[in-house]
Parts: C-alpha cells; structure tokens; sequence
C-alpha cells in the first residue's frame, strides 16, 4: 500500500480540485481529507456517513462554584492567566486554559477538575469514487495536527481491510503542524501550484519541507495560462530540485462550472485536462511504486 499527499503551501490553487480529479480516475484507493480547519474534499465526493466519532483535542479545567472558597490558589498558580476571580469564585476560560492541571494540583478543596474538551468530529464514508476519511474541526479548535493524525490512522486502518492498493490524501495549506502531520510516512508528495508570486513562493517552502522528511516530490501547475514564464520559472526550479515534472493544466471556465456545480471534471469531459489529469496520475504510481525518475 502507498501513501500519495497533496500539498500546495497555500490555498486556492486547485489541490482539492485535482484530488477529486484523480479520485474520480483512481481505482481501489482509500480517500483522506486531511485538510481539517476547511475541509472540502466531501463537497465533491457527496459522502454517505456510516460511521461519527467524536474528537477530544485534550481537556480544560472547570471550577465547582458551590465547592470554590476562593482562596485564589489556582489563580496565582495559573501561568496561562486563564482564571480569575469573580464575585469570590474563581471562573476558567476555556479558550486560554491548557489544560495543565497545575490548578486542580493546588486546589485545597477540589474545587478544580480536567474535563475532555470536544474539538470536532471524524467520520468514515462511502462515496462515489471508494472510501473516504474526513473531518470537522469546530471553529476556534485548536489540535488540528493531532486530528490530521487521526484522519490518516483511520484511513490507513480503511485500506488495510479493504484491500486497497492506494490512500490518497488531500492535504491542508501551509508548513505549519497540520502539513507535517500529513505528510509524515508518505511515499509521494504532489506539489500542486499556480504561476503566482504567492504561488512560487509558498511551493518552495512546502518543497524544503517533503526534503526534510526525505519524501520524494511531483510537481503540477494549475492554471498555467495566467503567466507562461512564471509557469517555466516553476518548471526550471521543478528540475533543479529533482522534483518530477507532471506538466500543466490550463485555466478554463470548464474547471471552474464543474467545482462550482460539484462535478467530478474527468468524469463530465473528454478533453486535454482530462486526459493530463489521467497521465498525472498514472505517473504518481509509477513514481510512488519506485518505477519512476525525475
């Protein structure tokens, strides 16, 4: 079984439009949308849920306020200054609590308790294109690496009893904790970007990233019509770095009535896109299999 993510280092460039691409293309594939702040990758695969899990990020302190004496032990204790005093009961704030337990430690009167905090969901579904794992982050959450974690445990538990050959993974934007976790243990990296400064920029960082964890990379331009020598800079720097060059996909108002409208684009078009998209992924598996160079 391999592992492909896709990256991009920033959004809007089209990876989860090219994931749902190569979902619709892909055969005995599990699915993982590991993008969990704003995930999307079910918008396009219309998923029948058939199992929900609730996600605990960690736990927060919560004050009995017919227990507290308010003493202002745990206050003074409290580095994060996430407890106050108020009206002579001491009262947390779940957004600038950690968790700690350093508050409970000196509570005299066991005032103070850790209750598990539910930062989201995860789910396991069935969709047109094969299994998909994919979660909810609720607003403000925090742990998002630590749900990307389970997104990926869970999909790779998927492919183990179904069989499957592949798990491909739409990852989130970005080289912060969420990017790190996803891409952790895989055996491809799809760098999907656009002929942007933006663009360029946060590929390359994205790029230094898959080399730190020695993780062999793709790259595919989106939207190549938009600036041609910005398109042949990414080609060059492709190249320099040892990174597969997959080639180019044009900007087309086709693409965007089909994300638009929820439509699996190889599945609606029999055009050059479609057909790019097609080698795409039949070069990603040659390149994660080990058959396949720069």
């Amino acid at each position: 079984m391999k592992q492909i993510v896709v990256l991009s280092g920033k959004g809007g460039t089209g990876k989860t439009f090219v994931t749902s691409s190569l979902a619709a293309i892909a055969e005995n594939t599990v699915f993982a949308d590991c993008d969990v702040d704003a995930a999307n990758l079910h918008l396009m695969l219309s998923p029948h849920v058939r199992e929900e899990h609730r996600f605990v990020a960690g736990v927060v302190a919560r004050v009995d306020g017919d227990t507290c004496t308010g003493c202002g032990a745990c206050v003074s204790n409290c580095r994060f200054e996430a407890i106050t005093m108020r009206n002579g009961v001491a009262v947390v704030d779940p957004i600038a609590c950690e968790g700690c337990g350093v508050c409970a430690l000196v509570c005299p009167e066991a005032a103070v308790t850790l209750t598990e905090e539910e930062a989201g969901a995860w789910y396991r579904s069935d969709t047109r294109c094969g299994p998909l794992v994919h979660a909810s982050l609720n607003p403000g959450a925090e742990n998002s690496g630590k749900l990307v974690e389970q997104v990926r445990r869970a999909a790779l538990e998927e492919a183990r009893v179904s069989g499957a050959d592949w798990v491909l993974i739409d990852g989130p934007p970005g080289t912060g904790c969420a990017p790190k976790s996803a891409i952790t243990g895989t055996d491809l990296v799809l760098l999907v970007t656009e002929p942007t400064a933006s663009g360029a920029h946060d590929v390359e960082r994205v790029a230094r990233l898959a080399r730190f964890f020695s993780i062999p990379m793709a790259m595919l331009v989106n939207k190549s019509t938009l600036d041609a020598e910005r398109t042949e800079e990414l080609r060059a720097f492709a190249q320099e770095r040892g990174i597969a060059w997959l080639g180019t996909l044009p900007f087309d108002r086709k693409v965007a009535d089909a994300v638009t409208n929820l439509r699996l684009y190889p599945r609606e078009h029999d055009d050059d896109i479609s057909r790019m998209l097609r080698t795409s992924w039949a070069r990603l598996r040659e390149i994660a299999a080990g058959n396949g160079g720069t």
